[in-house]
């Protein structure tokens, strides 16, 4: 009876080390591990992480994976959604997804607010995933570097309404001058770049539904929600 508990307590803890050892984050081309602390470094007017992967780096598949996001400092940057799994939500916990052999995850990103005001906007994450109850962490440090660019006036503040929006929405922002609006998915690609002067509507009715961040060029990004 010693024995077989013994072994029993062998294989679960071989297994505690192989399901953390099998969950990397990639960045840069380098693979960081449960424990593991890095840094990215964002260009700004970024609405979103999208430059980390997530891989298994095991043998064997992964399933009913959930990704957690928790703030741990937060200057200027927010973290309002978490895509993972190829799926998007405006929360920072994902549903349950598979992970097989081998295989990146180039959906993982987080969707950020970020405030123009701050000089050097940054925030800390701790991201776990977790396999059952077994969980790796790391912590992910995003940083904005706004050295050297102007501040955006308040003025270019955008409004979209109605939001969410359903074929299309109206666009206002207090300069009554050309600009251009983009619209961006989740994982920071643009979707729609107009000129816009002062008040306009926006057609986006051959968008997915789903979530986007909007804004004039320059300006500070926002939620946008299309039904």
């Amino acid at each position: 009876m010693k024995k077989f508990l013994s072994l029993t307590l062998l294989l679960s803890s071989l297994f505690l080390a192989n399901v953390q050892g099998q969950i990397g984050f990639i960045y840069n081309g380098q693979t960081y591990n449960d424990g593991a602390s890095f840094t990215v470094k964002l260009a700004p007017g970024s609405v979103a992480c999208s430059d980390v992967q997530l891989k298994n780096t095991g043998n064997t598949a992964l399933m009913n994976l959930v990704a957690t996001v928790t703030p741990v400092e937060e200057n200027g940057i927010n973290v309002w959604a978490l895509c993972v799994g190829g799926a998007c939500l405006p929360r920072l916990n994902s549903d349950p997804f598979n992970l097989e052999a081998g295989a990146v995850d180039n959906t993982f990103a987080l969707d950020l607010d970020v405030d123009a005001s701050v000089a050097q906007p940054y925030g800390v994450y701790s991201v776990n995933v977790t396999n059952g109850t077994v969980t790796s962490t790391v912590t992910i440090r995003l940083e904005i570097n706004t050295v050297g660019i102007d501040n955006v006036a308040e003025e270019l503040r955008t409004v979209a309404y109605p939001n969410p929006a359903q074929g299309a929405f109206a666009i206002r922002y207090a300069v009554e001058q050309p600009a251009t609006l983009a619209i961006v998915d989740m994982q920071g690609r643009t979707v729609r770049s107009m000129p816009v002067e002062g008040n306009g509507t926006v057609n986006v009715s051959d968008l997915p539904a789903g979530l986007y961040a909007y804004g004039i060029a320059g300006g500070k990004m926002q939620k946008l929600i299309v039904k």
